[in-house]
């Protein structure tokens, strides 16, 4: 039986990935944890903390898993998977990035907002644009904090990861939706500079698109690890 881990997004959880989880636990190891400061995770979030923590994950399994991360998670993933390329078996990316130099302008905006407002603007998009998510993305976004997004943007647009793509030679399979218009440059950077990978554009998905059409994106999935 093959080990799937999911890698949930900045101010998420593992609950995001509950329709994943279900669909493929019959025939897979379904690893989700939640990154430091996050969920039922002891903080302070930090990109190489939660990718020291998957990296460990992974570590332990007794065989190559296949990693599958959405947004932040997705740049967590890759350096999880630069950690060790041999415990990785596949990848597959969704809406990430390897270099973000625009988030600050993000994180400038989000410093002057309050906590209840960040939640507020930002649950329906956590939520995959479905009301009945919206309540558990809403709790999600204030366990991770203010902080939390503050710090990962922060060192998101100061990581720069493309120099060392060409050694990730792990077979990837790169997702991004075409009403995540952010996030299409970078999908087709990192497919363009992984060596073996491949860009999968999602028509009328957004940015946490697993929740929006969840059979897809599990369909998505099982095809690249077949």
């Amino acid at each position: 039986m093959s080990t799937i881990v999911l890698v949930h997004a900045l101010g998420s959880s593992s609950r995001a990935w509950q329709p994943q989880i279900a669909a493929l636990g019959e025939r897979h190891q379904v690893l989700a944890p939640d990154l430091p400061g996050h969920g039922g995770e002891p903080g302070p979030f930090g990109l190489e903390p939660a990718a020291f923590a998957i990296a460990e994950l992974i570590a332990h399994e007794p065989e190559p898993v296949h990693l599958v991360g959405i947004s932040v998670g997705a740049t967590v993933a890759v350096l999880a998977a630069l950690d060790d390329p041999s415990r990785v078996a596949s990848l597959v990316l969704s809406g990430g990035t390897a270099h973000a130099p625009g988030v600050a302008l993000q994180r400038n905006l989000m410093r002057l907002m309050p906590t209840g407002m960040i939640t507020a603007l930002m649950s329906g998009m956590y939520a995959g644009g479905r009301p009945d998510l919206k309540p558990q993305a809403a709790e999600d976004l204030r366990t991770a904090g203010k902080q939390a997004f503050l710090t990962g943007l922060a060192e998101l647009g100061a990581l720069d990861l493309r120099p060392r793509l060409a050694d990730l030679k792990t077979p990837t399979l790169v997702l991004c939706g075409t009403k995540d218009k952010d996030n299409r440059k970078p999908a087709e950077e990192l497919a363009a500079t992984l060596p073996n990978a491949r860009l999968d554009v999602i028509p009328e998905a957004g940015h946490i698109w697993n929740l929006q059409f969840p059979d897809l994106f599990t369909a998505k999935l099982t095809e690249s690890i077949a």
